[in-house]
């Protein structure tokens, strides 16, 4: 287990860099020094835990992937106890949609237009868990169509779609409401051969 300082520090630097992305600044244009003035870090520290930006991006993502799995476990537990694929599909749907909406002020700077090493970065995170899930669930709800196809078309639709939908006009409710809608309808379509799913 990490020191508590360490801990400290490394919050620190996290937040520092999701409040200068949150402020508008292109992560291409944010350099260390930067991060260090802004934390109140020393360079030195910076470097003795991470090897530059991209680690600390990469850090800051594998936290929130680790709360949305958590996330995924609990509503798994609660209301899918019997394993059924299309339902554990909406929960992983869920535990996205509340890490995005819980960390609105950094993704709502993620876009392939605004922020593209950030949007990719993150689509990779997304990509691996949702292709990890439809291999392990392929005998309840068979793709019609190659995994990693699959896995890409509701990775870039979803991603697509949140990004598409995030407006501070629209209430989260509606939002959330029109994505789950969309992905039911393609979860419930015939590019999943479900006729051996778990009701």
């Amino acid at each position: 287990m990490e020191d508590k300082r360490v801990i400290k520090t490394k919050r620190n630097l996290k937040n520092t860099m999701v409040r200068l992305l949150s402020n508008k600044i292109p992560f291409e244009k944010i350099t260390v020094s930067e991060l260090c003035r802004e934390g109140e870090t020393s360079r030195i520290t910076f470097y003795t835990h991470y090897d530059d930006k991209y680690d600390l991006i990469e850090d800051i993502f594998s936290d929130y992937i680790k709360v949305a799995e958590k996330e995924y476990y609990s509503l798994q537990s609660r209301n899918n106890p019997n394993g059924t694929a299309l339902y554990g599909y909406y929960n992983m749907l869920d535990s996205i949609l509340n890490l995005y909406h819980n960390n609105i002020e950094l993704f709502s700077t993620i876009s392939p237009d605004r922020n593209p090493y950030l949007y990719s970065a993150f689509y990779q995170h997304i990509y691996s868990r949702v292709n990890g899930y439809i291999i392990k669930r392929s005998e309840q709800m068979r793709p019609k169509y190659p995994i990693r196809q699959m896995t890409s078309l509701i990775c870039n639709g979803l991603l697509g779609v949140i990004t598409d939908c995030y407006s501070p006009q629209i209430p989260q409710d509606e939002q959330r409401n029109n994505i789950m809608s969309m992905f039911t309808d393609i979860l419930k379509s015939d590019i999943f051969d479900s006729s051996n799913m778990r009701i």
